[in-house]
């Protein structure tokens, strides 16, 4: 806009000492005010083309032949000041003629007001002479000013970009700095918690088998007194290793992390055959309960798709719905024909020994208060388990089996 403006300056102040010097617009300085224009216009939105080099040197070579038209030079010498902006170096040369091209007529312009005598003629050249100056020099003004408008937007956008990655950096280290105090805290739990079970738990039970002995001691020796305090000392212990189991199992449950134990437990039979298993995990956690049933789940589903199908893929999907959650293990293998009769007994009779798999599964999904469904789908075996989560304020539980 402001390249426009000048131009228009310099049309007018044309158009004026074209006047002033002939007292009318002739046809001749009308032509030369039209190609002005379009001179103007194409080196406002197309400057460096071939089309506004053309304008300026026919503006340039007008001047030479048609005397008004050296009133429009400094139009030509603003479009001039930019001709070789943004040209690459093939072309570089080739807009050499056209930036300098316009000295030429204003030479000539110049030598024939040497032998002018008119003292109006003379001031007009001289007026048109520094306009013209002035014109070359507000294009490169207009142009230095255009280049440096660019260089500041690029150093804008560099340095929006960078402040776009520093932050993206920090936030992905902060991400690993936040897993890093998690994974840790998990380490520290468990460890915290396998030390109590190891030695405070162990002295725990030698106290309390020495009571017990004392007890039938006493018992035996007819000491009722002191039996009476051996039983209680055995239930101040015993209570007391209730209390230490309880704080083992929060321990061990509050250090389990859900993503790594299902990762784990669906790459537990890796290097036990050809078999691909494709894990999509939708829950982000769960309570330890959970985790430890649908890690069972997926360790049992595998362990029979080894033993009792030529399966080749399985697919664990775990979804995370409002009100429960849910385990699905599918594979695609046919189950053998020696082994069908087993794996159908593991199904059918949950309280046989032979199906001890499947019906741990069963028993850990029902004391959550859910369900499993083993069974053959889809040309292939299945293992579906569903959990609903619990009441809000109140906590999920499971009975360990085995605990200390």
């Amino acid at each position: 806009m402001k390249r426009l403006l000048f131009q228009a300056v310099f049309l007018a102040t044309g158009m004026i000492m074209g006047v002033y010097a002939s007292g009318d617009v002739g046809l001749d300085l009308m032509c030369g005010a039209l190609v002005a224009v379009c001179c103007a216009a194409v080196g406002e939105y197309a400057s460096g083309s071939w089309l506004a080099m053309a304008l300026i040197v026919m503006l340039d070579c007008g001047a030479c032949l048609v005397p008004a038209w050296y009133l429009m030079l400094p139009i030509a010498a603003f479009n001039a000041a930019s001709s070789s902006a943004g040209v690459d170096g093939s072309r570089f040369l080739q807009a050499l003629v056209p930036r300098w091209l316009w000295l030429l007529p204003m030479t000539i312009v110049i030598f024939r007001s040497i032998g002018s005598h008119v003292p109006s003629d003379l001031s007009i050249i001289i007026l048109m002479v520094l306009q013209t100056v002035l014109g070359f020099a507000a294009g490169l003004l207009c142009t230095r000013c255009a280049n440096l408008a660019r260089e500041v937007r690029r150093l804008q956008d560099s340095r929006r970009d960078q402040i776009r990655r520093l932050r993206s950096q920090i936030a992905e280290n902060d991400e690993d700095r936040a897993l890093a105090v998690r994974t840790a805290t998990l380490a520290e739990r468990t460890r915290i918690a396998r030390e109590i079970h190891d030695n405070v738990g162990h002295m725990l039970t030698r106290a309390i088998m020495q009571t017990e002995a004392a007890h039938v001691v006493a018992q035996v020796a007819g000491q009722e007194q002191s039996a009476q305090r051996f039983c209680e000392i055995h239930d101040t212990v015993s209570e007391a290793m209730t209390l230490v189991r309880k704080a083992v199992h929060d321990l061990k449950d509050e250090g389990t992390d859900f993503a790594s134990q299902i990762e784990t437990a669906a790459h537990s039979m890796d290097g036990a055959g050809p078999l691909r298993v494709r894990l999509v995990n939708g829950i982000d956690s769960a309570p330890a309960a959970v985790s430890r049933c649908f890690a069972t789940a997926i360790r049992e589903a595998l362990n029979n798709t080894v033993k009792h199908s030529q399966a080749r893929n399985v697919s664990i999907t775990l979804r995370d719905f409002p009100a429960l959650w849910q385990l699905c293990v599918q594979d695609d293998g046919t189950v053998r024909r020696s082994s069908a009769e087993a794996v159908a007994m593991q199904f059918i009779r949950p309280d046989d020994s032979t199906g001890i798999g499947i019906s741990d599964i069963e028993e850990r999904a029902r004391a959550l208060g859910g369900s499993a469904i083993c069974g053959p789908y889809h040309e292939g075996w299945r293992v579906f388990v569903s959990i609903p989560k619990p009441a809000s304020g109140s906590e999920m539980t499971q009975p360990e089996k085995g605990a200390h």
